[in-house]
């Protein structure tokens, strides 16, 4: 008899523990979840369209603003409108430098001034740079006095370190390569070859084919990050304007994670294309990268929204301004 109730009291004991364990397990399985704060289409007539980009992350507890939109008074009417705190910002992402994607950071800032911002690796924007004051000839500083002689003479290629301008003590990280800044959240650089600060694509490139070497525009390379998330079902990339390509992102992000991509979500940067490249470009996402649904938004393009709808049909997304979407 008291074996028996012995036996029945470890087991009754061994179910309380496993039980116990299992709601402290749910505790801590969050709802992961974007919010789009900063859009030029929706179906909430109460929040203010604009032309530019802004999303807030729920991610395994966290926190995370990618991008703030073109003008901080809308970003922030938005913000208020929908009710959120952004003293509980855990950190942000900078896209790209842009306008339509970084005027929000000022409000933010006002309100969250020493929140964490990753941005990319932009010289123009703050990221240390290496300068070559050599020039023409490179002895000619020997017969210079040394006053006149930039650091005393001792080196003509030295790196630069910025201070100042908008965000002057923001706590800015300028990221240059991938990096894991937390369990599951990844950042990708990439460059976009052919836009950096101009917004006109050469005529060959919008038509599918780039020579350089016949083309009298030459561009700058214009830094970008992308967010990928891990989760059970594959990444969830969060892509701003995709200027590097948004095919090339996808790809890096592929290669990067090791895992397939179940979600993109952003700006494809599609507009610019006509029916037969996007009918490419939207092929290889679905076909040939296996994404497996997509929620474009800001500089998709209608005509690739149609495109990707047609496609992906019951997965494509919609991504409007005020629309939460769970992942």
């Amino acid at each position: 008899m008291h074996r028996l109730l012995l036996i029945i009291y470890l087991v009754s004991g061994c179910l309380s523990l496993h039980s116990q364990e299992k709601v402290e397990k749910q505790k801590t399985q969050y709802v992961n979840s974007t919010l789009i704060l900063f859009d030029a289409f929706s179906r909430d007539t109460s929040l203010i369209k604009a032309w530019g980009f802004s999303s807030l992350i729920e991610y395994n507890g966290k926190l995370i603003l990618f991008d703030a939109g073109s003008n901080a008074d809308m970003f922030k009417q938005n913000v208020k409108h929908l009710g959120i705190d952004l003293k509980k910002i855990d950190f942000v992402i900078v896209s790209h430098a842009h306008y339509d994607h970084l005027n929000g950071i000022d409000y933010l800032l006002s309100i969250n001034p020493t929140v964490k911002i990753y941005f990319p690796y932009d010289n123009f924007w703050g990221a240390p740079s290496i300068f070559n004051a050599t020039g023409q000839d490179s002895l000619v500083k020997d017969s210079l006095p040394a006053e006149l002689r930039y650091f005393d003479g001792k080196s003509d290629i030295f790196k630069v370190d910025q201070a100042g301008g908008r965000f002057l003590h923001a706590n800015i990280e300028f990221v240059k390569d991938f990096k894991e800044i937390l369990p599951g959240i990844r950042l990708l650089p990439t460059e976009a070859k052919y836009i950096g600060y101009f917004s006109k694509y050469p005529k060959s490139f919008t038509q599918g084919s780039f020579n350089e070497a016949n083309e009298e525009v030459k561009l700058n390379n214009l830094p970008e990050l992308s967010l990928s998330l891990e989760t059970e079902k594959g990444e969830v990339l969060f892509v701003g304007c995709s200027h590097s390509g948004v095919e090339n992102i996808i790809q890096q992000a592929l290669q990067k994670t090791g895992n397939n991509v179940d979600l993109l979500i952003g700006g494809f940067h599609l507009i610019p294309f006509d029916r037969k490249t996007l009918n490419n470009i939207c092929g290889m996402i679905k076909n040939d990268l296996n994404v497996t649904k997509v929620a474009p938004g800001h500089c998709t393009g209608h005509l690739a929204f149609k495109i990707l709808r047609d496609l992906y049909k019951t997965n494509f997304i919609y991504a409007g301004l005020g629309e939460k979407i769970k992942f």
